[in-house]
Protein backbone atom coordinates (compact mmCIF):
# COMPACT_ATOMS: atom_id res chain seq x y z
CA UNK A 1 0.00 0.00 0.00
CA UNK A 2 1.66 3.34 -0.60
CA UNK A 3 1.42 6.14 1.93
CA UNK A 4 -0.30 9.29 1.23
CA UNK A 5 2.38 11.50 1.70
CA UNK A 6 0.66 14.24 0.66
CA UNK A 7 -2.06 13.83 3.29
CA UNK A 8 0.52 13.35 5.99
CA UNK A 9 2.29 16.53 5.03
CA UNK A 10 -1.40 18.55 4.96
CA UNK A 11 -1.92 16.99 8.53
CA UNK A 12 2.22 18.19 9.76
CA UNK A 13 1.64 21.82 8.07
CA UNK A 14 -1.80 22.27 10.01
CA UNK A 15 -0.89 21.36 12.89
CA UNK A 16 2.18 23.40 13.03
CA UNK A 17 -0.26 26.25 11.78
CA UNK A 18 -2.70 25.36 14.62
CA UNK A 19 0.33 25.60 17.07
CA UNK A 20 1.48 29.10 15.75
CA UNK A 21 4.90 27.56 14.64
CA UNK A 22 7.10 28.53 12.03
CA UNK A 23 9.25 26.02 9.83
CA UNK A 24 12.56 27.55 11.60
CA UNK A 25 10.27 26.98 15.14
CA UNK A 26 9.94 22.95 14.15
CA UNK A 27 13.58 22.50 12.65
CA UNK A 28 14.93 23.91 15.59
CA UNK A 29 12.81 21.57 17.63
CA UNK A 30 13.38 18.46 15.55
CA UNK A 31 16.77 19.12 14.27
CA UNK A 32 15.63 18.78 10.48
CA UNK A 33 16.35 21.14 8.06
CA UNK A 34 13.63 23.83 6.64
CA UNK A 35 13.92 22.41 3.46
CA UNK A 36 13.00 18.86 4.19
CA UNK A 37 10.49 19.77 6.59
CA UNK A 38 8.99 21.67 3.88
CA UNK A 39 9.27 19.27 1.50
CA UNK A 40 7.54 16.34 3.73
CA UNK A 41 4.40 19.00 4.06
CA UNK A 42 3.94 19.00 0.48
CA UNK A 43 4.24 15.79 -0.49
CA UNK A 44 7.36 16.19 -2.28
CA UNK A 45 9.07 14.05 0.23
CA UNK A 46 8.39 10.92 1.78
CA UNK A 47 8.92 11.47 5.64
CA UNK A 48 11.40 8.17 7.25
CA UNK A 49 9.92 6.91 10.81
CA UNK A 50 12.59 8.55 12.31
CA UNK A 51 11.69 11.95 10.71
CA UNK A 52 7.99 11.50 11.55
CA UNK A 53 8.76 10.35 14.97
CA UNK A 54 11.28 13.56 15.22
CA UNK A 55 7.99 15.85 13.94
CA UNK A 56 5.66 14.34 15.99
CA UNK A 57 7.73 14.63 19.35
CA UNK A 58 7.88 18.31 18.40
CA UNK A 59 3.95 18.99 17.53
CA UNK A 60 3.23 17.01 20.81
CA UNK A 61 0.83 14.49 18.71
CA UNK A 62 0.82 10.77 18.52
CA UNK A 63 1.89 8.88 15.23
CA UNK A 64 -0.91 7.65 14.90
CA UNK A 65 -2.72 11.38 14.43
CA UNK A 66 -1.03 10.99 11.04
CA UNK A 67 -2.56 7.43 9.84
CA UNK A 68 -6.07 7.71 11.36
CA UNK A 69 -8.32 7.84 8.42
CA UNK A 70 -6.17 6.07 6.12
CA UNK A 71 -8.44 3.02 5.82
CA UNK A 72 -11.44 5.03 5.40
CA UNK A 73 -10.55 7.20 2.76
CA UNK A 74 -10.17 4.07 0.71
CA UNK A 75 -12.53 3.00 -2.03
CA UNK A 76 -13.88 -0.80 -1.79
CA UNK A 77 -15.99 -1.57 -4.97
CA UNK A 78 -17.72 -5.38 -4.88
CA UNK A 79 -19.49 -6.01 -8.25
CA UNK A 80 -22.57 -7.71 -8.09
CA UNK A 81 -21.36 -10.96 -9.08
CA UNK A 82 -18.64 -10.88 -6.75
CA UNK A 83 -20.76 -10.19 -3.68
CA UNK A 84 -20.85 -12.93 -0.90
CA UNK A 85 -23.36 -14.79 0.66
CA UNK A 86 -23.46 -15.52 4.68
CA UNK A 87 -25.95 -17.84 6.04
CA UNK A 88 -27.03 -17.88 9.40
CA UNK A 89 -28.39 -20.57 11.42
CA UNK A 90 -31.96 -20.69 11.26
CA UNK A 91 -32.89 -17.85 8.65
CA UNK A 92 -34.14 -18.98 5.55
CA UNK A 93 -33.79 -16.03 3.41
CA UNK A 94 -30.36 -15.01 1.35
CA UNK A 95 -28.47 -12.57 2.51
CA UNK A 96 -25.51 -10.92 0.38
CA UNK A 97 -22.57 -8.92 2.10
CA UNK A 98 -22.95 -5.46 0.22
CA UNK A 99 -18.91 -4.05 0.22
CA UNK A 100 -16.13 -5.67 2.19
CA UNK A 101 -13.41 -5.13 4.22
CA UNK A 102 -12.77 -5.88 7.82
CA UNK A 103 -11.66 -2.44 9.23
CA UNK A 104 -14.82 -0.85 9.09
CA UNK A 105 -17.24 0.34 11.51
CA UNK A 106 -20.37 0.07 9.74
CA UNK A 107 -21.92 -3.62 7.55
CA UNK A 108 -24.38 -3.72 5.05
CA UNK A 109 -26.30 -6.10 3.86
CA UNK A 110 -29.19 -6.97 1.39
CA UNK A 111 -31.39 -9.50 2.35
CA UNK A 112 -33.77 -11.23 0.02
CA UNK A 113 -36.98 -13.20 1.58
CA UNK A 114 -39.18 -14.92 -0.58
CA UNK A 115 -42.28 -15.53 0.70
CA UNK A 116 -42.50 -17.74 4.51
CA UNK A 117 -38.59 -16.97 4.82
CA UNK A 118 -37.72 -15.01 7.60
CA UNK A 119 -34.92 -13.62 9.12
CA UNK A 120 -33.56 -13.74 12.64
CA UNK A 121 -31.63 -11.57 14.87
CA UNK A 122 -28.19 -12.79 15.35
CA UNK A 123 -27.02 -9.52 17.07
CA UNK A 124 -28.74 -9.37 20.02
CA UNK A 125 -27.28 -8.59 23.61
CA UNK A 126 -24.53 -6.22 21.94
CA UNK A 127 -23.89 -2.63 21.83
CA UNK A 128 -24.92 -0.79 18.39
CA UNK A 129 -27.44 0.06 16.05
CA UNK A 130 -29.39 -0.87 13.01
CA UNK A 131 -30.93 0.35 10.17
CA UNK A 132 -32.88 -1.44 7.12
CA UNK A 133 -34.93 0.33 4.48
CA UNK A 134 -37.24 -1.98 2.05
CA UNK A 135 -36.61 -1.70 -1.48
CA UNK A 136 -38.78 -4.08 -2.50
CA UNK A 137 -42.34 -5.74 -1.26
CA UNK A 138 -43.57 -6.04 2.31
CA UNK A 139 -41.96 -6.82 5.32
CA UNK A 140 -43.63 -7.99 9.05
CA UNK A 141 -40.97 -7.11 11.40
CA UNK A 142 -41.49 -7.99 15.38
CA UNK A 143 -39.09 -5.98 17.98
CA UNK A 144 -39.78 -7.52 21.19
CA UNK A 145 -43.54 -7.46 21.56
CA UNK A 146 -44.60 -4.79 18.83
CA UNK A 147 -45.24 -5.88 15.84
CA UNK A 148 -44.83 -3.60 12.48
CA UNK A 149 -44.92 -3.66 8.61
CA UNK A 150 -42.79 -2.11 6.31
CA UNK A 151 -43.68 -1.15 2.68
CA UNK A 152 -41.23 -0.13 -0.19
CA UNK A 153 -39.13 2.88 0.87
CA UNK A 154 -40.52 2.17 4.46
CA UNK A 155 -37.02 2.63 7.14
CA UNK A 156 -36.38 1.38 10.71
CA UNK A 157 -33.63 2.51 13.49
CA UNK A 158 -33.09 0.12 15.98
CA UNK A 159 -31.19 -0.26 19.10
CA UNK A 160 -29.20 -3.84 18.58
CA UNK A 161 -30.02 -5.21 22.16
CA UNK A 162 -33.65 -5.33 20.99
CA UNK A 163 -34.67 -8.72 20.25
CA UNK A 164 -35.99 -8.71 16.59
CA UNK A 165 -36.48 -10.51 13.18
CA UNK A 166 -37.94 -10.07 9.94
CA UNK A 167 -40.33 -12.02 8.19
CA UNK A 168 -41.79 -12.29 4.61
CA UNK A 169 -45.63 -12.94 4.94
CA UNK A 170 -46.75 -12.31 1.47
CA UNK A 171 -46.87 -13.54 -1.94
CA UNK A 172 -43.87 -11.82 -3.42
CA UNK A 173 -40.24 -11.65 -2.55
CA UNK A 174 -39.01 -8.95 -0.13
CA UNK A 175 -36.16 -7.27 -0.52
CA UNK A 176 -34.60 -5.23 2.02
CA UNK A 177 -31.12 -3.41 3.11
CA UNK A 178 -29.74 -4.01 6.05
CA UNK A 179 -26.60 -1.64 8.31
CA UNK A 180 -25.22 -2.99 11.30
CA UNK A 181 -22.51 -0.95 13.84
CA UNK A 182 -20.39 -2.40 14.96
CA UNK A 183 -19.58 -4.34 11.92
CA UNK A 184 -18.63 -7.89 13.40
CA UNK A 185 -20.26 -10.25 13.34
CA UNK A 186 -20.69 -12.91 16.60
Amino acid sequence: MKLPIERIGGKIRSLRKKQAQTLEDLSQSTGLSKGLLSQVERGISQPSLETLWKITKALDTSIVHFFEDVAHTQVHVVRKEERNQILFPGTTGTCYVLGHTDNTKLRMLEIVLNPGEMMKDHFLNREGEQCLVVTRGELFLRIGEEELVLHEGDSLFLDSTLAHSAINNTDRPVTYIWSVTPSKYS
